[in-house]
């Protein structure tokens, strides 16, 4: 089975990103770290059996030989959520079931960590972020087991789409989290509702 692991949030810049989310959630997100493949950097909040990453590109880092993932390299207006990702054990196995190319398999890095994670050649967001990309940690544990618990916890994400139903077959079948709702829209968007100790916020 699959398993969420996070949501990701994208700005044009970490900053923004984070005065936008901290703003919204009332709370200072951890330290996450900088992808050198990709030129990015991120911070993170523990949401229990998952996590919320806020990332954008690092104009300090070296300009990658790629293209940058989660299409953050034509990002533009106020940060939002752009897609999510879901751990599997079965990589291979997933994306033969999966309804929708999510890339290839990369061999990711951060620090100590190491993961591998499908990301689209051109760096797109495949189905406009609705689909999720596929994660595995090669047997070590996700960092949101590693983040301070601060009470809070994913109550939805909410994915509209104009054409929602293979992929929501595909994710009720593999994933089975109540959580996840799709929804047919004209346009797309990304919804995720977030339990705090202040309430139920969106973001």
């Amino acid at each position: 089975m699959l398993k969420i692991d996070h949501i990701v949030l994208a700005a044009a810049n970490l900053s923004e990103g984070l005065s936008f989310s901290e703003e919204r959630l009332g709370v200072s997100l951890d330290p996450g770290g900088s992808h050198d493949q990709f030129g990015t950097h991120n911070k993170l909040l523990n949401l229990g059996d998952c996590y919320l990453e806020v990332i954008a590109i690092d104009v300090k880092a070296r300009k990658p030989d790629r293209k940058v993932w989660y299409d953050l390299e034509v990002f533009s207006g106020a940060p939002h959520i752009v897609t999510w990702v879901c751990e599997t054990d079965r990589m291979q196995d997933h994306l033969k079931q999966l309804p929708y190319h999510v890339g290839k398999v990369l061999s990711v890095s951060r620090g100590t960590l190491e993961w591998n994670l499908t990301v689209p050649k051109n760096g797109s967001l495949p189905m406009s972020g609705c689909a999720p990309s596929l994660i595995d940690w090669k047997g070590a544990a996700s960092p949101a087991t590693k983040l301070p618990d601060r009470g809070y916890r994913l109550s939805s994400l909410t994915l509209s789409h104009p054409k929602p139903t293979k992929l929501a077959n595909f994710i009720k079948f593999a994933l089975n989290d109540p959580r996840i709702i799709f929804k047919k829209s004209k346009h797309v968007s990304l919804r995720a509702k977030i339990k705090t100790p202040a309430g139920l916020i969106e973001l």
